[in-house]
């Protein structure tokens, strides 16, 4: 179901649809009476009519039942409910331009008649006519302002219309009628997120974590929410003030843990993480939240520790193997990486993360076709993550698929006009091979643009002068680019060649070398500096 058409349904449900959406006839009998004001008594042959047409349209018949509706309509003519009911049978028969025909003259008739207004904006609602399901809404609204089911319908119009603002004072509006229902506060708080009125959102999740203080989400929503103004301490004396209220929880707890961390009281935060796994110990999530902390904090020793701790007693959990996958990767063991995750690859395949880490893996150990293979399953997950379609398009140039690598470069240049990655490693595979240089040094300049300390990007550009022999602004760029980061072996490279080409051997020589001691099993290297 496309997110139009659930809206559509969660306005319907919001106030009650009429038998337009399940197609079986109004439980509530109509009366003739109710819907007339100050008329005469209903004609006796006109009201067996009306009669007979409800009990066929309880039997679901709602073509006899017009017949005898209609019958009912030449006894009395004015009668709003007549109309209304033919209305709901020609809905049902999907008729809907009769049935609107109807409703309208019931209106017409009575304008406060709730059934109709009520049938009406259900009609409209689901012909997609939002501008005109407004109007019956407002006037129910009007008419009973007591009811928050017609609020709620119209703030998820204004949804529907993008006005988010719109909808939240109207979902505030509805809470003031329904101050039991916490779950229209929450839709507020949550539209005040989307249009970044935090001071807002935080005044609403705070209210909601100190009615329901027992409920997670609320807090940990109230929490989130003051760590982006950095405003720690607040949350710690919220938080404080709700335990001595009403006594310590597990979750408060870990929101407190939370707090400490980002606030730089490290040391609070591990003892408070620590605590909770000792006494929650079935809880993966706090472990978790500690091994961030000790990778974060470059505490391999203990992340490792947690790892395995986490593996062993949650074996089922991805989030395990994933964490201990990363303490490997932080210490470049590819291999280690692949012997954890391959035994558990086909039980977690509709997992990215594992999946990406089992790509990048093979990658780095030049596994290449076991490496797309799980690149495109991470694809297949994720169609548009630009980290895979970054590595994927490192992947092709590597094996020299290059068709397949111009194809994602261009995809991803095409995602975002703004990725500088995408555009310095496209013409860095062009430089590479030659091809299409002037392409190469516009994709190049629009890198540098994006980033123009990037030194990674700064080589690539001076690489293409060099290869036009501009020996001038190579020399410049790629010295700019040695200055910004001195440890690359690829740009010292680079550098020596450019002064190997200006005769200036020994100079040159040095660089060689000074790449090598960075990448000892670059044969390439190996071969300049033994030229010596």
């Amino acid at each position: 179901m496309n997110s139009i058409n659930s809206k559509i349904l969660l306005l319907l449900l919001i106030f009650g649809c009429n038998s337009a959406v399940n197609h079986q006839p109004s439980p509530k009998v109509l009366k003739i009476e109710e819907s007339k004001k100050s008329q005469k008594v209903p004609n006796p042959k006109g009201l067996r009519h009306f009669m007979d047409g409800q009990l066929l349209m309880s039997q679901g018949d709602y073509a006899m039942a017009i017949i005898e509706f209609q019958q009912s309509l030449s006894f009395d003519p004015d009668v709003g409910a007549i109309h209304t009911a033919i209305a709901e049978c020609y809905w049902n028969l999907g008729k809907t331009k009769l049935a609107e025909k109807h409703l309208l003259i019931t209106l017409q008739t009575n304008p406060e008649d709730k059934q109709a207004l009520q049938m009406i904006a259900d009609q409209y609602i689901l012909e997609k006519n939002f501008k005109a399901a407004a109007s019956p809404l407002q006037k129910l609204n009007k008419l009973y302002p007591n009811e928050s089911k017609y609020v709620i319908a119209l703030a998820e119009l204004k949804k529907i219309d993008q006005d988010f603002k719109g909808a939240m004072k109207l979902y505030l509006a509805a809470y003031s009628i329904d101050p039991e229902r916490l779950e229209l506060l929450e839709v507020a708080g949550r539209f005040a997120i989307q249009i970044d009125d935090e001071e807002m959102a935080k005044n609403i999740f705070k209210k909601l974590s100190e009615i329901d203080f027992n409920q997670s989400r609320f807090l940990s929503i109230y929490i989130d929410l003051l760590s982006r103004s950095k405003s720690f301490q607040e949350g710690i004396t919220f938080i404080e003030e709700l335990n001595k209220k009403h006594g310590d929880s597990i979750d408060r707890k870990a929101q407190l843990a939370l707090l400490h961390y980002r606030s730089g009281a490290k040391d609070k935060a591990v003892r408070l993480f620590r605590s909770l796994i000792q006494n929650s110990p079935e809880n993966p999530n706090y472990y978790f939240s500690l091994f961030d902390i000790y990778m974060e904090e470059n505490n391999i020793s203990e992340a490792t520790d947690l790892g395995d701790k986490l593996i062993a007693n949650f074996p089922e959990e991805w989030r395990g193997y994933y964490s201990r996958a990363l303490v490997f990767m932080n210490q470049s063991n590819s291999k280690a990486v692949l012997e954890l995750l391959l035994p558990v690859s086909e039980t977690f395949n509709t997992i990215f993360p594992i999946q990406y880490l089992l790509g990048i893996s093979n990658n780095q150990l030049k596994k290449y076709v076991e490496a797309e293979k799980y690149f495109v399953n991470a694809l297949i997950i994720k169609p548009d993550s630009r980290n895979v379609l970054h590595s994927m398009g490192i992947l092709y140039d590597e094996i020299e698929q290059f068709q397949k690598s111009d194809k994602i470069y261009l995809k991803l240049i095409s995602i975002d006009s703004t990725d500088a990655q995408a555009f310095n490693n496209y013409a860095y595979s062009l430089v590479e091979r030659d091809f299409e240089l002037k392409k190469a040094l516009t994709l190049a300049e629009k890198a540098v643009e994006l980033e123009p300390n990037n030194p990674s990007y700064l080589d690539t550009i001076g690489w293409i002068h060099f290869k036009q022999n501009n020996i001038k602004k190579a020399k410049y760029y790629i010295e700019l680019s040695l200055k910004i980061s001195e440890e690359n072996a690829t740009v010292l490279e680079h550098l020596g060649d450019i002064l190997m080409k200006i005769d200036k051997f020994d100079e040159a020589i040095l660089l060689y070398k000074r790449a090598l001691l960075l990448d000892k099993s670059n044969q390439r290297l190996k071969d300049k500096v033994s030229s010596e």
